[in-house]
């Protein structure tokens, strides 16, 4: 029976999965998803390369599952940012603030990675998925400020956010973005 470092066999299993993800996120950020394979994987978890295969049956399931915890992360701190919020706007302003600000502090560095990897088609629909639940904050926002068809607005706005993320990316202050977005949101570029 192999040694585990962990309590329980079940805290041990976890505990690698978390290893071979985080090694996974920084060969990714560092080298792109080239450089992502199960030796280098488990080489910087420090696990042996046939313990790849136990967690995960390929690359794809691992860039999959990177993506799934990225998408959760990002998902915590917009409900956070929203909880301490008012309904409408305050929400709003709230939630584009803290995607640039996430954006600024690197964590879109993985998605923008993984953005145009060729995942298997039921891997590419779980992350699609997770990626409009993101999206359910502002639909909800949306509505509650009367917007009419939220949903298609909403989609509108990601549109917006994405470029926002852009800017910041390329180096543009992430509050200054913020105030950006939110001044074509409620005000638009006429006005």
């Amino acid at each position: 029976m192999p040694k585990i470092s962990k309590p329980t066999v079940a805290e041990h299993r976890s505990a690698q999965r978390a290893a071979l993800l985080e090694a996974a996120e920084a060969i990714l950020v560092e080298t792109g998803v080239a450089g992502v394979n199960p030796r280098t994987v488990c080489e910087r978890a420090g696990l042996s390369r046939s313990s790849f295969y136990d967690y995960f049956p390929s690359k794809d399931d691992l860039l999959a599952a990177v993506a799934m915890r990225a998408f959760d992360e990002w998902g915590v701190e917009i409900e956070e940012a929203l909880r301490e919020a008012e309904p409408g706007i305050d929400q709003l302003s709230a939630y584009v603030a803290a995607t640039m600000r996430m954006t600024a502090d690197g964590k879109h560095a993985i998605a923008a990675e993984l953005r145009g990897e060729e995942l298997s088609p039921s891997k590419q629909e779980d992350i699609k998925a997770l990626h409009d639940a993101l999206l359910e904050p502002v639909r909800t926002v949306l509505e509650d400020l009367g917007v009419p068809d939220a949903a298609a607005q909403a989609y509108l706005v990601q549109g917006l956010l994405n470029t926002g993320v852009q800017l910041v990316t390329h180096g543009m202050a992430a509050d200054d973005v913020t105030a950006k977005v939110m001044a074509l949101l409620t005000r638009g570029l006429l006005v």
